[in-house]
């Protein structure tokens, strides 16, 4: 069959061949699109047909239709990638067996490229799809099976696949050996990867051998901590010369089919990216892979956004617009962090010798929270809302007020509704204290075939946040939020919170969204849905969301998780500055910012402000809240890190800052 070429490119009439299936190619060399059009190369026996090229405005694409690979050609940089797509299960890792092109056709709005592909576990069908501005890629699976894990860019070849002894993997291997074991990855062609997602080592930018994660769910080894914003922007970006032009890789999902928990770039001699799904995804017939799309920008932010822009233009992810009434604006106050100084959290006061402990916890309480007040109004600090933090409950489950630290909460409330004053109640999602196990997600290793999770990996139980692989089978993970009883009572605990007849607060402070279920060894009860990662968190947050603005449509739900999908369950979205150096966290709070700013412009950002490494990083924190957005205070005399107490001179500087802010 003979095919012109698509519009918008330049190169001549090609042949393309239908239907001729071709062994892929094994080993980490290629050799497609290093020969241009009018050259052939020689393929098991036979030739390669000519790269089919596409020409936009700040780059060129060339196809090779038969290994299948994929070169981008940018002002600054050549960057291969092999057109793959593959979905391993638990048992098995997907390796390729063939490859079919099948040829080009107009979609009107972009030429769409298509393959068929065999593999040990799956028969497929790739599209790529050339776009004006982006470039967009997936896969079609057919079949049955439990997905472990997707990967992009990657193959394992299985006329080459060796697989390791399991007979002496006792000795050098206990667990699983890793996929990356054994996959060609695709070269790297450039010296810098950006992670959009913010950490607690303040990292932005690694090396392209480095690994790197954007997740719903938290991992304490990765980066000192990824608890902070859960998930970030499901995008990673790549510069060869970063002082010139990016290219972003971005995930596009469609609404309802986030079932995984994390997007990993994979670094080394090669790379690829992988979207973990535990074993829990069940396929049956047909499914689509979340497509990879790929824009360019001038810096590492400009592309994040041009991906952002393609998921909006695409009707991906919502664009709401909200009223937001003049109190949302005002100052806030916290006592987390006083509670924290008092309870000597960072012993910076007590001996070497005292243990942990869950004093700041219980100092959530009505008679320590007047006197913080009391502390700041002498101060006459204009703060407008106040959070009551961790831990005002008896159960993290049931949501229930502990009278005994907090005798007459509705009526401390009303107090401050007479002042003029506004109060947030601080929500912990997930947790199973006195929830029955039928209306838990559970932990059962062997349903996992008994793959470990990473070291880091943890879980939110009564008794800690304890790693995954350390829990007893049957722990309580987190609530099953697709089951009507866990629905009907979340729905009765935010009455109790919000509605005239309960406390009558004025919102919900959403904190601990990386407990969310994600990991090896989730067991769902019967009648589950079987949410997990993305997905299961946004459907707590609509949960939430809904019910909150049904009792109080002024209610404002504050969360920590900046992603474009999250972007109509949350009203603002709460920053965390955590910095590794103690004499500033500018360029870490700006990062933040700009990045759930990228999100959805319409948020509005709780600028936060815990823990803070000095007091030096507190004073010129406190003066940038009100330009990146709503000050946010969580301490009244002393900063818990250091001990170091606030001067007359700091609250002058607070109240300055707020008053012109």
């Amino acid at each position: 069959m003979t095919s012109a070429a698509p519009s918008g490119s330049f190169a001549t009439t090609v042949e393309l061949p239908i239907h001729r299936e071709v062994n892929i190619f094994s080993g980490r060399s290629f050799c497609g699109l290093l020969c241009w059009p009018g050259s052939k190369h020689p393929i098991q026996g036979g030739y390669m047909r000519d790269p089919v090229e596409f020409l936009r405005s700040h780059w060129r694409v060339t196809v090779d239709p038969e290994l299948p690979g994929m070169e981008i050609g940018l002002d600054g940089f050549r960057q291969f990638l092999r057109l793959d797509v593959n979905a391993d299960t638990l048992e098995s890792f997907d390796r390729n067996v063939s490859a079919s092109w099948h040829g080009v056709t107009d979609q009107g709005t972009h030429e769409r490229l298509d393959w068929t592909a065999k593999s040990t576990l799956w028969s497929k069908r790739y599209h790529l799809d050339i776009h004006s501005g982006h470039l967009d890629f997936h896969a079609e699976i057919y079949g049955e099976g439990l997905i472990d894990r997707i990967r992009y860019f990657d193959v394992i070849s299985d006329r080459d696949h060796r697989p390791f002894s399991t007979r002496t993997m006792h000795l050098i291997d206990y667990g699983r050996t890793p996929v990356r074991a054994y996959t060609t990855g695709s070269p790297i062609s450039f010296r810098r990867v950006f992670s959009p997602e913010p950490n607690y080592y303040g990292r932005r930018e690694f090396e392209p051998f480095e690994y790197a994660q954007i997740s719903v769910a938290g991992d304490s080894e990765y980066c000192g901590g990824n608890l902070i914003a859960n998930p970030g922007l499901l995008c990673f970006a790549v510069a060869a010369d970063p002082s010139r032009e990016w290219l972003a890789f971005g995930l596009a999902v469609r609404p309802g089919e986030h079932l995984f928990s994390d997007f990993e770039y994979l670094g080394g001699a090669d790379f690829s990216f992988a979207l973990t799904c535990w074993g829990a995804l069940r396929v049956t017939g047909t499914y689509l892979t979340p497509h990879m799309v790929i824009v360019r920008g001038d810096t590492a932010e400009l592309a994040v956004a041009a991906y952002v822009d393609v998921l909006r233009d695409s009707g991906l992810v919502p664009s709401p617009v909200r009223e937001q009434p003049e109190w949302w604006s005002r100052p806030i106050v916290s006592g987390w962090g006083h509670q924290c100084y008092q309870a000597d959290l960072f012993r910076v006061r007590s001996g070497a010798e005292r243990q942990p402990d869950n004093a700041a916890y219980m100092l959530c309480a009505q008679a320590n929270y007047r006197d913080m007040l009391d502390r700041l109004d002498a101060h006459d600090l204009p703060w407008g809302t106040l959070v009551v933090d961790a831990r005002w409950f008896l159960s993290g489950g049931l949501k229930d007020v502990d009278v005994g630290r907090w005798p007459d909460l509705p009526g401390f409330i009303e107090a401050l509704h007479r002042r003029g004053k506004r109060v947030f109640i601080w929500w912990s999602p997930w947790d199973t204290e006195d929830i029955p196990a039928g209306d838990c997600v559970t932990y059962r290793p062997e349903v996992s075939l008994g793959l470990p999770n990473r070291p880091g990996r943890r879980a939110k139980t009564p008794k800690g946040n304890l790693p995954m692989n350390t829990l007893p089978a049957g722990t309580k993970l987190a609530v099953d939020i697709t089951l009507p009883a866990v629905r009907e009572r979340i729905r009765q605990q935010v009455r109790a919170l919000l509605g005239p007849d309960g406390l009558g607060a004025d919102g919900l402070k959403i904190d601990h969204m990386w407990a969310t279920p994600g990991s090896y060894g989730m067991a769902f009860p019967e009648g589950s849905g079987r949410l997990f990662g993305l997905e299961a968190a946004r459907a707590y947050l609509s949960l939430l969301y809904e019910t909150a603005k049904d009792i109080r449509p002024d209610a404002i739900l504050s969360g920590h998780s900046p992603n474009p999908y999250l972007a109509d369950v949350q009203d603002m979205v709460r920053i965390s500055p955590w910095s590794r150096f103690p004499e500033s966290v500018v360029s870490e709070a700006r990062h933040s910012a700009a990045m759930a700013r990228l999100a959805d412009p319409g948020w509005l950002i709780d600028t936060n402000g815990h823990p803070m490494p000095s007091l030096t990083a507190f004073r010129e924190y406190m003066s940038l809240q009100p330009e990146l957005g709503v000050p946010s205070l969580l301490y009244a005399t002393h900063l818990d890190t250091t001990g170091e107490a606030f001067t007359d001179d700091d609250y002058a500087m607070i109240r300055r800052a707020w008053r012109h802010g």
